[in-house]
Order: C-alpha cells, then sequence, then structure tokens
C-alpha cells in the first residue's frame, strides 16, 4: 500500500482507536483542584476554590483534573493544561473562560497530551478558545465557543493557485491565497506521528473575525481525527481576510491525515445581504478539504448538513469543498447521508487545482439543491450555481465521481458538472471519469448533467443508469437535459447513458430543455432511456455535432427512475 493512501474500511475503526487512545494515563497521586471567578483566594478545595486560573494552572501537576465552578465573571488569563489533565466545567450555565491578553497567544486553553476540555463555555477570546500543537490524544467536547478571534490574527491559508476561465488555458493568479481567521477550536500538527484528536458536541458560534473547527497537518506529521455532533454558525469573514471555513482540513508537504466528520451542521456563514458586498461577499465552506501535494487526506464524511437559508456570502460560498493543490496530492472522500443547500456558489466542489493528483469522492445518499447563485456567468467554469462540480484544472490529474442513491435539483446551473481545463501546470488532465446510478438529478435551470473539455484530455469516462434527469432548464452551461461537448483534444473517451461499453442498462429519464441531449465531439451511446415519450427523442431534440449520439432502442414507457 502506497504512503498517504488509507483505505476507506479503515476509518469505520476511527471511533474504538480514538477512544482508546484517548484515556488520560491513571496516577495515584492524581488530585482534583477546583477554581472559581470571584473566590476567595483559596487552597484550590471545592469549599475553597482558586480564583484564577494562573493559581490552578501552577499547583496542578500532571494527570490532574481541574473543574472550574461557575463565577459571576469570565476567568480570564488563559491556562496551559499538562499532559493528562482534564479541564472541565460544573454548572448550569457552564462556566466561562476568556483570554483578553498576550499570554498563550491569547488562546483560551493551551492542550497537552492526553487532555481534555468539556463543559465550559468560552467568549470573547483574544485568539482562539482551545488550541494544540503537536499534542496526541486530546478530546474537546461540549464546549460553547463565542466570540472568539477579537485581534483577527491570520490562521488557515489557502496556498497560492491560478482560477480558472473559460478560456481554454487561461487562468487568474490568486497570488497571495486565501487568508482566514484563527479557529475558534484549532489542532496542528507539525512534526507529530500517529497523533490522534476527538472534538465532539461543540457549538462554534457568532464570531466576527473567525473560523469554526480547523485541523492543520505539515512537514512528517500524521494522525487521525474525529470531528462530531458540532454546530457551527453565524460567522463572519473578518476585514481583510478572503476566506471563512466552518470546518477546514488542510494537509501540507509529507503530511497525513485521515479524518472521520460526522453530524455536523454549518449554518449562517458570513454577512447578511443587508451590509455591503465587500462585507457579506465571504469566500465561505461549510466542510473545507485541502491537500497540498504531496501531502495525502483521507475523509469520511457523514450526516452533516448545511443550510444556507438567505443566500448568505459571496459567489464562491460552497457547502462543500475538497480541493487539491501543488504537486501530488492524494485525496479521497466519502460523503454519505448527508444536505447541502442554498448557497450562492457551487453546492458540492471537487477540484483539483494543481497537478499530478489522484482524487476520488463518492456520494452516497447525498442531497444537493436550491443553490442561489445567478447561473452560468460564460467566464468561469465554477461557483455558477451547480449542485455538484467535480473537474481538473491542471496538468496530470485524476479525478473519478461516484454518485448513488442521491438527488441533485433545482439548482442555479447545472445539476453535475464534470469538466477539465488546464490552468494549472503543462500537458493534459491525465483522467476524469464518473458513475452515477439510481439518483435524481432534476429541475435545475440549466443541464441537469453536463461534461466539458477546454484543453487536453487523456481520458474521459461517464457511465449513467437508472437516473431522473428530467425538468432541465435547458439554458445554463447548455441547452439539453444532457450534454458532452469537447473544445479541446481528448484522447479517448467513452460515455455511456445506455447500451454502450461501460455497461449501463439506461432506464434514464430525460426531458425538458430546448433540447434532450447534446454531443460535441463527444460519442454517446444513450439506448435505453425514456425520451418524454414512446418512440425517442423526436426530431429536433437532440444534437451531435462531430459524434455520434446512439438513441436508438427507447423505452416505450416510463422506467422506475421517472417515477
Amino acid at each position: 500500500m502506497r504512503r498517504g493512501w488509507v483505505p476507506a474500511v479503515a476509518l469505520g475503526v476511527l471511533g474504538p482507536l480514538l477512544a482508546g487512545a484517548l484515556v488520560a494515563p491513571s496516577s495515584a497521586a492524581a488530585r482534583t483542584w477546583y477554581v472559581r471567578s470571584g473566590a476567595d483566594s483559596g487552597t484550590g478545595t471545592s469549599s475553597a476554590p482558586f480564583s484564577s486560573l494562573a493559581l490552578v494552572e501552577s499547583a496542578s501537576r500532571p494527570g490532574d483534573t481541574i473543574v472550574v465552578l461557575a463565577g459571576a465573571v469570565p476567568l480570564d488569563g488563559g491556562i496551559a493544561l499538562k499532559p493528562g489533565q482534564t479541564l472541565r466545567g460544573v454548572g448550569d450555565p457552564a462556566p466561562t473562560l476568556t483570554n483578553t491578553t498576550p499570554r498563550l497567544d491569547g488562546d483560551a486553553v493551551r492542550l497537552a497530551d492526553a487532555t481534555t476540555v468539556a463543559d465550559l463555555r468560552f467568549s470573547g477570546t483574544r485568539r482562539g478558545a482551545v488550541y494544540g500543537l503537536d499534542v496526541t490524544g486530546v478530546r474537546v467536547s461540549r464546549t460553547e465557543v463565542t466570540g472568539h478571534n477579537t485581534s483577527c490574527t491570520p490562521g488557515f491559508l489557502i496556498p497560492a493557485f491560478n482560477a480558472p476561465t473559460n478560456l481554454p488555458g487561461v487562468g487568474v493568479p490568486i497570488a497571495t491565497g486565501l487568508q482566514n481567521g484563527w479557529a475558534g477550536i484549532q489542532i496542528d500538527a507539525a512534526s507529530r506521528r500517529g497523533f490522534t484528536a476527538r472534538i465532539d458536541h461543540n457549538r462554534v458560534h457568532d464570531a466576527d473575525c473567525g473560523d469554526g473547527i480547523d485541523v492543520r497537518v505539515w512537514g512528517d506529521a500524521d494522525g487521525t481525527v474525529a470531528i462530531t455532533d458540532n454546530a457551527i454558525a453565524s460567522l463572519r469573514q473578518g476585514p481583510g481576510f478572503m476566506s471563512l471555513l466552518a470546518i477546514g482540513l488542510q494537509v501540507r508537504d509529507r503530511a497525513r491525515l485521515v479524518a472521520g466528520v460526522h453530524r455536523n451542521t454549518q449554518e449562517l456563514l458570513g454577512q447578511p445581504r443587508d451590509v455591503d458586498f465587500a462585507a457579506h461577499g465571504a469566500d465561505s465552506e461549510g466542510v473545507f478539504l485541502n491537500a497540498v501535494g504531496p501531502a495525502s487526506l483521507d475523509a469520511v464524511v457523514t450526516g452533516n448538513r448545511y443550510t444556507n437559508t438567505f443566500g448568505w456570502g459571496g459567489f464562491s460560498a460552497n457547502g462543500l469543498e475538497m480541493v487539491s493543490m501543488g504537486s501530488g496530492a492524494r485525496m479521497r472522500a466519502v460523503v454519505r447521508d448527508s444536505s447541502f443547500s442554498g448557497a450562492p456558489g457551487d453546492l458540492i466542489e471537487h477540484g483539483a487545482l494543481g497537478t499530478d493528483a489522484v482524487m476520488d469522492m463518492t456520494l452516497e445518499r447525498v442531497t444537493a439543491e436550491r443553490s442561489t447563485g445567478v447561473g452560468n456567468t460564460y467566464l468561469l467554469p465554477f461557483n455558477n450555481g451547480d449542485c455538484v462540480l467535480a473537474g481538473s484544472l491542471g496538468a496530470r490529474n485524476t479525478v473519478t465521481l461516484t454518485v448513488r442513491r442521491s438527488v441533485l435539483r433545482d439548482c442555479s446551473n447545472n445539476g453535475l458538472s464534470l469538466g477539465s481545463n488546464v490552468v494549472n501546470g503543462s500537458g493534459a488532465t491525465t483522467a476524469l471519469a464518473a458513475s452515477v446510478s439510481d439518483s435524481v438529478i432534476t429541475g435545475n435551470r440549466g443541464a441537469n448533467v453536463g461534461v466539458r473539455n477546454f484543453t487536453g484530455l487523456g481520458s474521459l469516462s461517464l457511465r449513467i443508469e437508472r437516473t431522473d434527469l428530467s425538468r432541465s432548464g435547458g439554458l445554463g452551461s447548455g441547452v439539453a437535459a444532457f450534454s458532452a461537448e469537447d473544445f479541446g483534444s481528448t484522447g479517448t473517451s467513452t460515455v455511456d447513458i445506455g447500451g454502450g461499453r461501460l455497461g449501463s442498462r439506461g432506464g434514464n429519464c430525460l426531458s425538458g430543455g430546448l433540447l434532450l441531449a447534446d454531443a460535441v465531439r463527444y460519442p454517446v451511446s444513450a439506448r435505453g432511456n425514456w425520451w418524454g415519450a414512446p418512440g425517442g427523442p423526436g426530431p429536433l431534440r437532440t444534437l451531435a455535432l462531430g459524434a455520434a449520439l446512439d438513441t436508438t432502442a427507447p423505452l416505450a414507457a416510463p422506467p422506475p427512475a421517472c417515477r
């Protein structure tokens, strides 16, 4: 097995592995200390608690438990935990910690190995609420984080890249990358091998200059992280920053990360529309997965719910984005039982921006619907409001997508867009492949499925069966319910939506749009489908230029997919 590529099945054992790793080492001499804001200067017992974080930090030893009792005001100044310690709050509402000072870089809690932080509230910290660097066996659980990063300290940086246009080989340099603010809960690893972290049941909300939960891994570090049952809401992009992440995962250099991202919610990211565009035009992401080659990232996302009820954020606000940069990145994401709705940009993006990347995404029982963008700009191949976008924007990339039992509907451009336009590096995209089955891709303003290549592409493979492609607007990237167009050069292509070499059994339902299907320089096998009426698509309802479009053996009645 090559370095950096972890089988998806390995993620199924994340829970037991992390549970075992997070048990703090026992100590016969471990003590429990108490602290409360406003207390008289006590000895750290429950009846005479310490009055400050500084006192309890000084008195405690590795393996001890520190209990924070509810006080009249937040405990200020921050605390650096020692290995094996537990810091927890007692009371309802939970006791509040902050750090308005430069100590610990403005973080309220600095983690050490095998530490746990739980049942606390953090408010108005100068930088983050909880931070760990090169730590393992840590857990942050049942906390509330609000108003963090008042100093607007920079955090997560998306590296420089060329953004593509719809002109072959022409990109727009984003020379400084995209800068984010420091996250409320953040874990970094630069050299730690085999680290583990668990971040669960937290609420991060109402901050003006910070991300929600970020994990960054670089150098030779590698590890696993579980981010589960967290709610992130009402975060805004700080002045001078160019991006905002509810949950951000990034690997760089030779680093490796395996992540389980389960049952999280994201909403109200970016500024309301009643403020000026410069403020509300946030490049906000619900879940952001980023590998900068040759690093590798393997993630499973389940039970995620991203909602953008009011269409907040700029044209590049997305529900889930998986993007590679640099050279040689390896990325795999499995997304199951999740929903994404309302973003102005593409709801789900799967893009290779760098070169020599291998990227694979599977969507299973996923709903992506009702994007709110302007639709096809005719200038850019991305962030036009597609339900799902997958493609390569760099040389020698291999991008694969599998869609099963999913719903992609009512988006302001295409339901599913596949594309290639090399604007990073030189040479062709190696391969672009997609398989769609037992899904509903309907009611989209553009094509329900659209394929476009602008430059060199080694191979294209597309298989669709038992899928509803009805009610296309056919006015977005193409004029057809199904569209496949080659404006560059493709070495080999197999487009099979019925009866072709990839084994599709057809059974698709095509209707809507000015055309039902069009093929430009891509031969398409489309046998055994329903075209809205017995006898096939009828005259002037399909278009084929430079390649054959085989619509023979049409179905005489709608198949189950149409119902």
